[in-house]
């Protein structure tokens, strides 16, 4: 029998641990970041001149080079770290003197975290953190797992937990929803992520959990498990992210996107 679905409503070091440890399916916590704030940002988010399509799908768009992107490309790794810091404040400068939400939540992750929380560090150099995601409506994405081990172009990474972070700024009217199976991939599900941009949906059923964020929501869940999102309707997508890694309870959280 499986358990019941268990949903936390706050951010602090009890329920980051027990997201880690499977003991809860999510952190969600409604109005993280003023509704006013978040259309304002989403607004000039959707505006910049420098959002770019994925090459896998146009009708998804990104400000900020996420490290998924690199595909273990030597020159894209090169690209992602030396544009790192100035995606960073090039983001930050949308809303100033305002923080962003991913900002807001740092600065947060730092103060419940009791050994803290700093910036991923990467074959030595700093991480980029706080991609932009906006999505067309009626796109469609392939369910996933992200898991970094998976995606770095050298060496091995010593994480034994992995969250993924999503800060809502523009939910269209209808879809959009984060579809959680709350199920690691097979070993051969984890190979064919390699060749293809997901996992077939009718091979994995419905979604054990579904969730409905409003706009300035934050939801945390476990990235190591498949996950995905509804096409939406009528509507942009428009959210901010980063994935959150975990050592142990006496060792500093990183974050990076």
């Amino acid at each position: 029998m499986l358990k019941a679905v268990e949903i936390s409503k706050e951010l602090n070091a009890d329920s980051i641990r027990k997201l880690i440890a499977k003991n809860i399916d999510a952190i969600h916590v409604p109005g993280f970041y003023p509704e006013d704030l978040a259309a304002t940002f989403a607004d000039r988010v959707a505006g910049d001149a420098g959002l770019e399509a994925y090459k896998v799908q146009n009708a998804l768009k990104r400000l900020g080079m996420g490290y998924v992107d690199v595909g273990k490309d030597a020159d894209n790794a090169e690209r992602y770290h030396s544009e790192a810091l100035r995606s960073i404040w090039g983001i930050r400068d949308l809303i100033y003197p305002r923080l962003t939400p991913l900002d807001h939540f740092r600065l947060l992750l730092e103060e419940v975290w009791p050994a803290g929380a700093t910036i991923q560090s990467i074959d030595g150099r700093k991480s980029f953190v706080g991609t932009c995601r906006v999505i067309d409506p009626g796109a469609k994405m392939l369910p996933h797992n992200d898991r970094l081990a998976r995606m770095l172009t050298s060496g091995t990474s010593d994480l034994t937990g992995q969250l993924a972070v999503n800060i809502y700024l523009d939910m269209p009217p209808e879809g959009g929803e984060l579809e959680l199976w709350l199920s690691e991939p097979t070993p051969e599900q984890d190979k064919e992520q390699e060749t293809r941009d997901g996992l077939d949906r009718e091979v994995l059923g419905e979604p054990r959990l579904v969730i409905r964020p409003q706009n300035g929501d934050l939801v945390l869940f476990n990235s190591l498990l498949i996950h995905g999102v509804t096409p939406g309707v009528g509507a942009r997508r428009v959210t901010m992210s980063c994935f959150v890694g975990y050592r142990g309870d006496d060792q500093p959280l990183t974050y990076w996107s």
